[in-house]
């Protein structure tokens, strides 16, 4: 071969190999959930309840980094297809590792910064963890009696401080000062206030329930309500769907929830139909909106670490290249070796930012409270929201003063599982 033809060969060559690089750099790999969590959100969403527990339930034996997340989906399930028990133990098992302070200690926090977040135990978004909290309150609240100090404890944690950025303007290591928050979580505040109220501590009870009007003063007539000595029951409505993760950014580095509030519109109101008649005006008796938390974002998470590889990775692999590039034309192949290796090391880098945007599948929107003053004995019940029915259940109430009757209701969601769950099946 002729010296020229030969050397634009190598050149052409060596080019060719760092545009690979470049294409390298950029393709991610997609984060995969299992066939059996995929399975059970379609069920889920359904409304096959009972299937979807099923599906799920192989998934809460495995010790893995979802172990966190798969109990609250097996929890959301099981409290909907009314396995009371099977509930409690998911949320009881989530609630131990979410509050576990070492759980993402050591080599699991250095391998999420070095290599990929997902090495971590996913422990949730604050506003996820406040409704594992909430729900774990929930399922001791339906016990049979109900267990008022454990649920007042588990709505307790659902209170935890936030952190908020003091001055997100400021650069450097000032930008990492934050200030510490008491939650806007409503619902947390009144389940506190809830269960004084039902052990007979009602000046705690109040303390708790004027810092959920602090937040929501349209609850008053709700509260009141509770407080009247003739309720007996207690309706808490699931509604909705939660907020959904996607990855964003060149490198997917970064990770949004989404829709917001105002894509999603207003939440609507609630009405009760109780022995085939209305028996409530609707109502806006919600106690929380996690599309809008969602979007609070009064969290410290690891973007800033994830931003930064990103930024390094792509200098890295222009620099690489670059000089890749310049010793293929001056036919040094020591330094384009070198330029390579430069190259390659940026492309993992950058590789490695990518986000992990595991969540919780299974969270509705909102959640409905609704008090019941009945006469004792079975009553048939139907709720209603924006033309959205449940199918029809009893409940037994007993006497004014003799426990509440507490029920659960997960209304029919009214849009498709979210479109990777179906194209994964």
């Amino acid at each position: 071969m002729h010296p020229r033809k030969d050397a634009r060969a190598s050149s052409h060559l060596w080019k060719s190999i760092a545009a690979s690089v470049l294409l390298a750099g950029t393709m991610m790999g997609c984060q995969q959930t299992s066939p059996a969590v995929r399975n059970a959100v379609v069920y889920y969403y359904s409304g096959d309840y009972l299937a979807a527990e099923n599906s799920m339930r192989p998934e809460i034996q495995k010790k893995s980094e979802d172990f966190v997340l798969n109990n609250c989906r097996f929890g959301s399930c099981a409290i909907a297809a009314g396995d009371l028990p099977a509930a409690e133990n998911a949320f009881m098992a989530a609630y131990e590792v979410i509050n576990g302070v070492k759980t993402n200690d050591g080599g699991r926090t250095l391998g999420a910064t070095l290599v990929f977040e997902g090495v971590k135990v996913w422990k949730g978004e604050p506003f996820e963890r406040a409704m594992a909290h909430y729900y774990l309150g929930l399922t001791n609240l339906m016990k049979t009696p109900p267990d008022y100090d454990n649920a007042r404890a588990a709505f307790k944690n659902s209170l935890f401080k936030l952190r908020e950025y003091a001055d997100a303007s400021k650069k450097g290591s000032e930008s990492d000062q934050y200030q510490a928050l008491e939650s806007n979580f409503a619902l947390g505040y009144f389940g506190v206030g809830y269960c004084y109220l039902r052990s007979g501590q009602p000046d705690q009870a109040e303390v708790n329930f004027n810092q959920a009007l602090k937040l929501q003063p349209g609850l008053r007539p709700m509260i009141d309500a509770v407080k009247n000595p003739q309720t007996n029951g207690l309706l808490f409505v699931d509604a909705g769907q939660g907020p959904q993760r996607a990855a964003k950014g060149w490198y997917n580095e970064e990770s949004a929830f989404g829709p917001t509030p105002i894509e999603a519109g207003a939440i609507p109101q609630l009405q009760v139909y109780v022995d085939s008649k209305v028996a409530s005006a609707p109502v806006q008796y919600y106690l929380v909106d996690t599309l809008a938390m969602a979007q609070d974002q009064r969290w410290q998470d690891i973007d800033t670490i994830r931003k930064t590889k990103a930024v390094i990775g792509t200098g890295a692999m222009a620099a690489g290249t670059g000089l890749l590039a310049y010793g293929a034309e001056e036919r040094n192949t020591g330094l384009a070796l070198a330029g390579l290796g430069v190259a390659l090391a940026g492309a993992a880098i950058a590789a490695s930012s990518q986000a992990d945007v595991r969540y919780w599948e299974m969270l509705p929107r909102t959640v409905y409270v609704v008090p019941v003053a009945l006469p004792p004995g079975p009553h048939s019940f139907l709720v209603n929201v924006n033309g959205t029915i449940t199918q029809p259940f009893t409940l037994t109430l007993k006497a004014p003063g003799q426990g509440d009757a507490i029920q659960y209701v997960r209304l029919g969601l009214t849009g498709p599982a979210p479109l990777q769950y179906y194209q994964q099946r």
